[in-house]
């Protein structure tokens, strides 16, 4: 971060402040306080900054932005919400730079796809993009507030659960370029429709320039017939042959996945090292991307080449004979489909086990949701489906229902002891649940006892 004096800090919140005092450096942790910086006292769902304003003072913070407090205590900031006031600042901060940025949101693959772009832009530019996916309020300002001069590009995910948050994030992170992956049903709940999902999503607009380039998934049907004239919507697909970038003769072998990327009348050979037709789609966003900051061709698909998985994001690990797909960050109806589709098509020597634990934030269509996903399981070529949790119960009946073998426990203990003694070289063990169901506690445990 760039210093910024805290007379500029409350110029950017709206609180009238004289002071020239320079502030280095920003801080949302009261454990982690710099001499002279800025504390900002944030709430979540079990905790309130505004109890650790002191202790942030007596640790070397100058200053703190509340919301409420003591009006004679010239440290304290005041602003309407703190949250809100950390955005503002950050987007303040983010003007004071002129470096291309790419805004990423969608239902599913946002993270992988502001990955795979960051990937391809590094090639070519210094490049700044969100930590793993601190894509709201509070992840996004940290995000930006990590910015200097000598950033060429920025990827941003923006990521949201109701209505205005998307608008609230890209009006301070200005994009020059948009991506939208597609349309699913995560955060449903809160949204009511794919359509209430849709015209949330396409908030993104709100912090763009007329005429700047909107990158929309041409397979997915909402995007697909979406029209606004007042941007250049370019298309990326597979089954869409009139999409601008489209994928052929996709091959997958030995946790690689080959495919030819069709693009204004050429023809270019391309490699990435993952699998499955959902990250074909990661990579074609990521093509058109770098083809509007005016990459070659072969940069941007050697830069394809060198991208590797972050998290548990579809991490392949080797371990004792045996394969485990460590997929555990996140998981939704669309996403949880997609993986069951790669699984299946995947070749192993052995049994392929799926492992599957509850999807969160589906309100009323939670349970239709998780017995299509076991419906959907039975399709596929995966030789059983292991299922943890009380929704997942739904999963599993999906599966039964559809013949598929499955078996549903009530704890990841339960499900493990019945595991463990399956698992044989050359057998792959794929992990999907939704990140607070924590499923990597059984990778751990196999990890330790195989």
């Amino acid at each position: 971060m760039n210093p910024m004096t805290i007379k500029e800090i409350g110029r950017a919140v709206g609180a009238a402040i004289e002071d020239e005092t320079i502030i280095q450096e920003i801080e949302t942790d009261s454990r982690r306080m710099t001499p002279g910086c800025l504390f900002v006292a944030l709430r979540g769902e079990n905790f309130d900054g505004h109890q650790y304003v002191d202790a942030a003072f007596q640790k070397g913070a100058a200053y703190a932005l509340v919301d409420h407090g003591n009006r004679e205590d010239a440290r304290l900031v005041f602003c309407e919400d703190t949250e809100q006031g950390f955005l503002d600042i950050a987007g303040w901060y983010r003007d004071r730079f002129s470096m291309k940025v790419v805004g990423v949101t969608g239902s599913v693959g946002k993270t992988t796809t502001k990955e795979m772009i960051a990937s391809v832009l590094q090639a070519q530019f210094k490049t700044l993009k969100n930590e793993g996916n601190l894509n709201n309020k509070v992840g996004l300002p940290k995000t930006l507030l990590r910015l200097d001069g000598s950033y060429e590009a920025a990827v941003l995910e923006m990521g949201m659960n109701h209505f205005g948050e998307i608008s609230d994030l890209t009006r301070r992170a200005k994009p020059d370029v948009a991506v939208i992956t597609n349309i699913g049903v995560s955060h449903i709940e809160f949204l009511g429709s794919r359509e209430g999902i849709l015209k949330a999503k396409m908030e993104i607009r709100d912090g763009m320039k007329e005429g700047s380039p909107l990158i929309l998934c041409g397979d997915d049907d909402l995007l697909r017939t979406f029209q606004d004239e007042r941007f250049d919507i370019r298309t990326y697909g597979i089954e869409n042959e009139a999409a601008d970038a489209v994928a052929a003769q996709i091959e997958e072998s030995n946790g690689q996945t080959s495919f030819v990327i069709c693009y204004d009348n050429k023809e270019i050979p391309a490699k990435i090292p993952t699998f499955g037709r959902h990250n074909v789609y990661n990579a074609l966003a990521a093509y058109l991307v770098g083809k509007e900051f005016g990459m070659d061709d072969r940069v941007i698909v050697e830069a394809l080449g060198q991208y590797v998985p972050s998290g548990m994001r579809q991490r392949v690990v080797e371990h004792h004979g045996f394969t485990v797909v460590e997929d555990c960050y996140n998981c939704s109806p669309d996403s949880l489909k997609a993986a069951m589709t790669a699984f299946g098509a995947m070749k192993c020597s052995g049994k392929k086990y799926m492992i599957v634990g509850d999807m969160l934030e589906l309100g009323s269509h939670a349970q239709k949701a998780h017995y299509e996903s076991g419906a959907f399981a039975a399709k596929q070529a995966i030789d059983a489906l292991y299922c943890c949790g009380e929704l997942s119960k739904n999963t599993w009946q999906g599966a039964v229902d559809g013949q598929k073998t499955a078996y549903h426990f009530d704890t990841k203990e339960e499900l493990l002891k019945a595991l463990m003694p399956e698992i044989q070289p050359g057998d792959v063990l794929w992990f999907k649940a939704s990140h607070s169901v924590h499923l990597e506690d059984i990778i751990k445990e196999i990890y330790k006892e195989c």
